[in-house]
């Protein structure tokens, strides 16, 4: 397995370069909780965990029924709202993304836990979490910054105007910063966590700017290296897409540029990870799933956008960089999601694609391994099924069901998402509820 490295050096180098029970009552929370987590009496629910408008998780049994809020935050709003889901495997805890602390964060958003009944709220990257600085010592950290883009550039740090934070700082810091100019600003009460660099962010709406930072003395004055900022910087820079392995262990993710990362499942602290792909994995992929049974539990399943001749479907061992994948299915066009089915006979794929008369359409498909052959789940004509989520017996899918403006077809301006149910022989689509987005089904 990769060696794990922090993330801030990976950065500094690129830059050179449907039945279910009850659910029980649900907890609205609004606050990262600090408790730990006593996995001995939480039951999983077998209901299905969803978005709305950015701003909420709720939860819902296949029926319809029990339709419940179980978190929310104030801060959670688009473009930093909550973005996926995903149980882990017993049922025991949903991860999210979130961005709704991306102003004192390295990322644009975040992962974190929370158990079925709303409590036990953790942050899983970047930890630790920012109710938790109060917990070390502190410092002070002085940086100079200096933005070297020249003023008829249209890089986002032509404008001048940042939010800066310190990894571990009590609070972040709006500064003007022109083209050509230099500012040196200084920030008290910083966390102290041990001895290793705390990066430092320059930000710009969803726009960011990243340096290794300096290591924080508690108790003294560091003066970290001079933050020089230029280019374009990076969008939507975070973690997205969460996706556990089959023992819980570990979760994956992907950032904006869809590089995918995998860490512990409860991590230590600090800013570090392995590349789920290994050396020479694809450059991007946005859809992939840890194998689901113990024989393919080191497997991982991902779609690679390339060219017409090999972009596709493949399979490799996670970390694997001496073997090539295995090609299962090649498929030119776009997907926007891909899951193992729970027995590992073979995955399901929501596929972007023309019809014969040109309208753009786009519909989820059942890929069998052993005959290598696949046949259409959904028929959709007027929505596109997107992401999507296998019920635990694998005989149910819940899918998001996106209504397009007619007027402008080719945009993809979806101007509606509610969430649909449809057993995987294609029958019984039904709606689940409306305006509902990102599903995920508990065990």
């Amino acid at each position: 397995m990769q060696k794990i490295i922090y993330f801030l050096l990976s950065i500094f180098v690129s830059s050179v370069f449907v039945y279910c029970g009850n659910a029980d009552q649900a907890i609205a929370a609004t606050s990262l909780t600090t408790a730990s987590v006593t996995e001995n009496n939480v039951n999983p629910t077998g209901l299905i965990a969803y978005t709305r408008n950015d701003e909420e998780i709720r939860v819902i049994d296949s029926a319809g029924g029990n339709d419940k809020q179980l978190w929310t935050h104030p801060d959670a709003k688009e473009p930093f709202g909550i973005f996926d889901l995903a149980w882990r495997p017993d049922g025991k805890e949903l991860a999210f993304s979130s961005g709704h602390e991306n102003m004192v964060s390295l990322y644009h958003a975040d992962l974190y836990g929370i158990r079925p009944d709303g409590s036990g709220l953790r942050k899983i990257t970047n930890t630790p979490a920012y109710n938790n600085l109060k917990d070390y010592k502190k410092g002070t950290v002085t940086i100079t910054l200096k933005n070297l883009q020249y003023s008829f550039q249209t890089a986002q740090s032509s404008t001048g105007i940042f939010t800066v934070y310190v990894i571990g700082a009590e609070m972040p810091q709006q500064i003007l910063l022109a083209p050509g100019a230099t500012k040196t600003i200084v920030f008290n009460n910083v966390a102290d966590f041990g001895d290793h660099a705390q990066p430092v962010v320059a930000m710009y709406g969803q726009i960011r700017w990243i340096m290794p930072g300096t290591d924080v003395v508690a108790g003294k004055n560091t003066k970290a290296p001079d933050f020089l900022i230029s280019g374009d910087g990076y969008e939507y820079f975070g973690a997205f897409r969460p996706v556990w392995n089959a023992d819980g262990s570990q979760i994956s993710y992907r950032d904006g540029m869809c590089l995918v990362k995998t860490i512990p499942a409860k991590p230590g602290i600090g800013i570090q990870f392995n590349s789920l792909f290994g050396k020479n994995g694809p450059t991007g992929s946005c859809y992939w799933d840890w194998g689901p049974t113990p024989a393919l539990s080191k497997q991982v399943l991902y779609y690679a956008d390339g060219t017409e001749d090999n972009s596709g479907f493949f399979m490799r061992q996670e970390g694997e960089s001496a073997k090539s994948p295995e090609l299962l299915y090649l498929n030119p066009d776009g997907t926007y999601d891909v899951e193992w089915l729970p027995d590992g006979s073979g995955f399901l794929y929501s596929k972007n694609y023309y019809r014969e008369d040109y309208r753009r359409v786009c519909n989820i498909f059942h890929y069998d391994i052993a005959s290598r052959k696949h046949v259409q789940v959904t028929n959709l004509q007027d929505g596109y099924a997107r992401q999507f989520s296998i019920s635990p017996s694998g005989k149910w899918i819940v899918y998001e069901k996106s209504q397009i403006d007619e007027d402008k077809p080719d945009d993809l301006d979806f101007i509606s998402t509610d969430l649909w149910i449809i057993s995987t022989d294609g029958t019984g689509d039904r709606l689940l509820v409306k305006n509902g987005m990102a599903p995920s089904w508990s065990k």
